[in-house]
C-alpha cells in the first residue's frame, strides 16, 4: 500500500466533540525546490515523508502522523532526529488528551517541545519556536484544569499547536 494512503488516516476530534471537526492548523507550502531541501542533509523521500507527517499533523491524525514521524526518527542517526522526536511527542500528546489521559499529555507536550528546543528558531524549514510555544501554552491550560475536567471544543480548537513552514 502506498504510503500517502495508510488505513486510519482521518482528522483528530477535538475533545468532547463529536461534529468530525479537524483542527484549525495552518500547512503553508515550502516554496524551496528538492534541491534547496536537500543542502540540510535529508534525502528527498525523507522531506517526502517529513512534508507528510506535517500535513498529518496539521489535519489533526495525530496517530498517523506519529506513525509517520517515528519512522524518521528511528531512521535518522544525526542530532536534528529530535525534531522528529519532539513533532512526534507533541501529536502523541494531544492523542492522550483526546483519549482523556491527562497526566500522558502533560508529559508528553513538556518532553516533546524540550527536544525541540536545541533546533530553535526554524529547522527543516519548521517554525519549531511557534510549536514549542504552543504546546507549552496548552500544556499550561491543561495542567491548570481538575483531572476530569476537559476544554471544550471551540477552546481545545483555539489552543491547539500548529505547524508552520517558512519560506
Amino acid at each position: 500500500m502506498p504510503d500517502d494512503k495508510i488505513p486510519g488516516d482521518q482528522a483528530a476530534m477535538p475533545p468532547q466533540a463529536g461534529d468530525g471537526g479537524s483542527s484549525p492548523v495552518s500547512h503553508m507550502p515550502d516554496s524551496r525546490t528538492s534541491e534547496e531541501r536537500a543542502l540540510d542533509g535529508r534525502t528527498p523521500d525523507e522531506i517526502r515523508r517529513f512534508d507528510r507527517a506535517l500535513a498529518l499533523f496539521a489535519a489533526g491524525a495525530w496517530f498517523t502522523c506519529h506513525e509517520v514521524l517515528e519512522h524518521l526518527w528511528l531512521d535518522e542517526t544525526r542530532p536534528e532526529r529530535d525534531v522528529y522526536k519532539g513533532i512526534l511527542q507533541i501529536a502523541v500528546g494531544l492523542l492522550h488528551e483526546e483519549n482523556g489521559n491527562r497526566t500522558g499529555a502533560l508529559r508528553l507536550l513538556e518532553r516533546g517541545a524540550g527536544h525541540l528546543a536545541p533546533f530553535l528558531p526554524v529547522t527543516f524549514g519548521v517554525d519549531l519556536a511557534a510549536l514549542r510555544d504552543e504546546a507549552l501554552r496548552l500544556r499550561a491550560m491543561l495542567a491548570d484544569l481538575p483531572p476530569d475536567q476537559r476544554l471544550d471544543a471551540e477552546r481545545w480548537k483555539t489552543l491547539l499547536p500548529r505547524v508552520r513552514q517558512t519560506g
